[in-house]
């Protein structure tokens, strides 16, 4: 076995190489008094990052109002009208909300019907005139403020790019009720730096205001990346599996032994040069999968993404136990994280296609995407590792190491067979407590406090495990320990 030398106080003055050093009084007077406040400290403050970095939520909807969505590519124009079901059905004189076979059955029935009443009160023009509109199938919308029924449409006219200026007239529902009124937004427009946007309105449709013209304003590439960096971000903070992924590689780089030791614990500096084995083919990995995925339009279902990516989760819980035992197949984490990374590439991928971000710039847009999501990676490798940090020297390591693994195996198994059985078994209720941000946070921050307690309790009984090749010699002092002079590392 290759042992690493162990450090000695006395490598550093002479005075001190003949002074025995007491672990325990330097891990209460020292160590938990500049480590563990400062990994608290540096878990909080990622924390505060992610709040600023994610996302504001859409609002609900009113259920008071009408909604016209459009969104502007280079390459065509498209969105969708929203109409209350309340309103809409006194419209078409239909009685929508007591259909025999329910609202879904009586707006499928009525289909036809809601497309010719959209168009009567739908149009969108330009320079060169009206555009041509196409309505795709309506659909019914549940909100905690009443259904509504989508109507998608698509306009067929060609543009040479993305139109910053038409006028938009839309009467529905205002038109028969005058106290009514209706809302329109810019759901997708690099130029104006808005994207995925349901929440902040343009401008509003009422009567005697129910012709508008739009002009949007240039708001420059730097400010239309920041922006899609945010989705990127939320592509990770609303894809628990991809967390569990990071997850799953944090715990093999945390709390698998020294080197191919099974016993030894590993320094702070093995462990961040075993992260950047892994972190590296990982990264690199992601940008290559997001890329074919995304700009490069490799198109795949959805249910395969989800398989392949899942059972990844599966198999590197797995492997993390496999390599506590076998040290042999620690060599192989650099190959797992490039395969981790590749499939959770095609699964950013695809989300980066179906944000419409393909559509207007993809190659810039891609990076920006892609720096999002691998920033909120890092921030899920801070709130795992840190706990597990704190844990990796108490004689529950191995115990931790081993539930994890079983647990994050058990939701990628779970996902897996539930595509693979096209089911739909309850697993997003075990989920849910720990996807919502910034609630989930609170979870970080208990997660670190415990892992602290822990090990204060486990440091004062004298119970910490030494680092190294100091494991296998009692009276050898802790290389994690230094004198009162030197910042502690372990």
């Amino acid at each position: 076995m290759n042992h690493r030398a162990a450090p000695t106080l006395g490598s550093t003055t002479s005075n001190r190489s003949q002074r025995p050093v007491r672990r325990g009084s330097h891990l209460i007077g020292l160590e938990l008094r500049s480590l563990v406040p400062r990994l608290i400290l540096l878990v909080a403050a990622s924390v505060f990052v992610a709040v600023g970095l994610a996302s504001t939520p859409a609002a609900a909807h009113s259920g008071k109002q009408s909604y016209l969505y459009v969104s502007l590519f280079d390459d065509g124009v498209e969105g969708r009208v929203e109409i209350p079901v309340v309103d809409l059905g006194p419209a078409l004189g239909i009685d929508l909300e007591n259909s025999s076979g329910g609202l879904r059955v009586g707006a499928a029935a009525a289909s036809a019907e809601i497309v010719e009443y959209v168009d009567e009160h739908l149009s969108l023009s330009g320079a060169g005139g009206p555009w041509s509109i196409e309505f795709g199938q309506p659909r019914v919308l549940g909100t905690e403020n009443g259904p509504y029924v989508v109507t998608p449409y698509v306009v067929s006219d060609t543009f040479d790019a993305a139109p910053q200026e038409f006028t938009a007239e839309f009467d529905a529902i205002i038109e028969t009720d005058p106290e009514k009124d209706a809302l329109l937004l810019i759901e997708d427009n690099w130029r104006s730096a808005t994207f995925d946007n349901g929440s902040n309105p343009l401008l509003g449709f009422s009567t005697g205001a129910t012709v508008q013209q739009v002009v949007l304003d240039d708001a420059g590439t730097l400010t239309s990346m920041a922006e899609i960096r945010g989705l990127g971000s939320d592509a990770v903070r609303n894809g628990i599996v991809i967390m569990l992924v990071v997850a799953a590689l944090v715990l093999s780089v945390v709390l698998l032994p020294a080197q191919r030791s099974r016993s030894e614990i590993a320094t702070t500096g093995e462990l961040i040069r075993r992260g950047g084995r892994i972190a590296g083919p990982f990264a690199a990995a992601v940008a290559i999968g997001s890329l074919l995925s995304g700009p490069g339009g490799l198109d795949l279902s959805n249910r395969l993404v989800g398989i392949v990516i899942s059972s990844t989760l599966g198999v590197l819980a797995v492997s993390a136990i496999v390599a506590r035992y076998r040290p042999e197949l620690r060599s192989a984490g650099w190959i797992l994280a490039a395969i981790a990374g590749s499939v959770v590439g095609l699964e950013l991928g695809r989300l980066f296609v179906f944000y419409g971000l393909d559509r207007t710039r993809p190659l810039v847009g891609w990076l920006a995407f892609v720096v999002g999501a691998l920033i909120a990676m890092a921030l899920v490798a801070v709130f795992v590792g840190t706990p597990l940090y704190l844990l990796r020297r108490t004689r529950f390591s191995s115990a931790v190491l081993i539930v994890v693994a079983v647990v994050l195996a058990a939701y990628g198994i779970a996902w897996t067979g539930e595509l693979l059985l096209a089911t739909d078994w309850p697993i997003e209720e075990f989920a849910k407590p720990y996807r919502p941000w910034p609630r989930n946070g609170w979870f970080v921050l208990l997660a670190v406090a415990a892992a602290a307690a822990v090990r204060a309790i486990e440091s004062r009984a004298g119970r910490l495990r030494p680092v190294g090749s100091m494991a296998d010699d009692a009276d050898v002092p802790d290389a994690d320990v230094p004198d009162a002079d030197q910042l502690a590392v372990g």
